[in-house]
């Protein structure tokens, strides 16, 4: 008895060295998420002039909304000659093509179904445009997906930061579909966390941010050096945030610039969607972990250790192991004949450390996340109440899902969209 207790203890403090160490590269979101609450937002300059953009829109059979996106940037409050947009129709089998066409931006036809994803879309865009004659003459690129939205004033802001001299700036991604469901409502969490907190709070205190796959503007020095889109991982925008952060760079962040993305409505969908995440930031530290370690161990800077913790596979290794210790534990307990409640209490103790306590540390950072957010929000108040009760679920379904994404073989899927009626944008957070 005495054996089998000790062997348990073992699986316990196992559990419980990964629990800190867990705890140790996700304390600056903790951080984060507490100087979110005092801090007060980062601003800019107003800008000496307006620079010309060109804005790139992917689009795989979009035709339910990218309508909805070429409105928003027409109805700007700037100048429309200083803007020009490019929707690239990537294997595009619907109406997409014509329907931009019909809006008056440019239109790039993409037929390739040997190299599918986003990635390889923005490559075909950015090398058409950068061999142009005439140029079309843009300073800089914005990069939406076609579900988004843009708030009327989302370009005059950015324009205020780019002016400052920033080469990469990420604006405040909202939801569409907030109330749609608790999926929809459980996403849309995920992504304020990360604007109203993460961003936010890396802003106000002077430290680099990241792209989060939309709604991001990017220098156009930048992609002539590089001759395109360099970046085929399944999260290209993480790529490219390590990438200009293991070179010294710092991606700004603009909370007065927002644009609202549609959120998955079903859970198959999420995590459908997260898995192509997970297994991206897998390929991301296979392909440039060693190289962003070595960064940060030259130059330590918390802007090169945020994007670090983002990359590192530890996260999923624990969670491998807090799936499997149950089940070592029984085989060990059948072998050795440990009676049943033996077993179950040490099981519950790792279940206790392991689950309960970071549980806790996510339900308090919904709980400040919605009262931050509330005015935001545009959805009945019981739905604000009710997903973030189940904000933490939309946090631990990570755990499974990054743990799949070491074994499986994930291909980019296009994600159904629906058309929605776009909040009001007259409120900041």
């Amino acid at each position: 008895m005495e054996f089998s207790v000790g062997f348990f203890r073992f699986m316990y403090l196992i559990s419980m060295v990964l629990v800190v160490a867990l705890t140790v590269i996700y304390c600056n979101q903790l951080f984060h998420m507490v100087t979110s609450i005092f801090l007060r937002k980062k601003t800019w300059p107003d800008a000496r002039r307006r620079h010309a953009y060109a804005c790139i829109i992917p689009a795989n059979n979009e035709e339910v909304v990218i309508g909805d996106l070429i409105d928003s940037i027409q109805r700007q409050d700037y100048p429309q000659e200083l803007l020009q947009v490019f929707v690239v129709a990537d294997n595009c089998s619907d109406r997409t093509a014509e329907i931009a066409r019909g809006k008056g931006v440019h239109v790039l036809v993409r037929d390739n179904p040997l190299e599918i994803g986003k990635s390889y879309a923005l490559d075909y865009a950015f090398k058409r445009i950068l061999s142009m004659d005439p140029a079309p003459g843009a300073e800089g690129y914005f990069i939406f997906d076609a579900d988004n939205v843009l708030a009327p004033d989302y370009i005059s802001q950015m324009n205020k930061v780019f002016d400052s001299g920033e080469e990469i700036v990420s604006g405040f991604r909202d939801s569409k579909n907030f109330s749609a469901n608790w999926v929809s409502g459980v996403n849309s969490y995920m992504f304020l966390r990360e604007s109203r907190q993460i961003h936010y709070s890396r802003a106000a205190l002077g430290i680099g941010s990241f792209v989060s796959g939309t709604g991001f503007l990017i220098a156009e020095g930048l992609i002539r050096q590089a001759g395109g889109w360099p970046y085929r991982t399944l999260t290209e925008d993480i790529e490219l945030s390590a990438d200009y952060t293991a070179r010294g760079g710092k991606i700004a962040y603009c909370t007065d610039a927002v644009f609202y993305d549609e959120q998955p409505c079903s859970l198959w969908d999420t995590i459908r969607q997260r898995l192509r995440w997970c297994r991206g930031i897998h390929q991301i530290f296979a392909r440039r972990g060693m190289e962003m370690i070595l960064s940060f161990l030259r130059r330590p800077s918390l802007t090169k250790w945020g994007i670090l913790v983002h990359i590192l596979p530890l996260p999923a290794i624990a969670y491998l192991w807090f799936i499997i210790s149950p089940l070592i534990g029984a085989v060990y307990a059948a072998v050795c004949s440990v009676p049943a409640e033996v077993y179950f209490s040490e099981c519950l103790n790792i279940g206790v450390g392991s689950f309960f306590y970071p549980y806790a540390a996510v339900f308090l950072d919904g709980l400040i996340l919605m009262l931050q957010c509330y005015r935001r929000i545009h959805a009945a108040a019981w739905k604000k109440w009710w997903y973030m009760f189940l904000f933490p679920l939309g946090i631990y379904l990570y755990a499974p899902v990054l743990v799949a994404a070491l074994f499986l073989r994930v291909k980019w899927k296009p994600t159904r969209h629906y058309k929605y009626d776009v909040p009001p944008t007259s409120s900041r957070a």
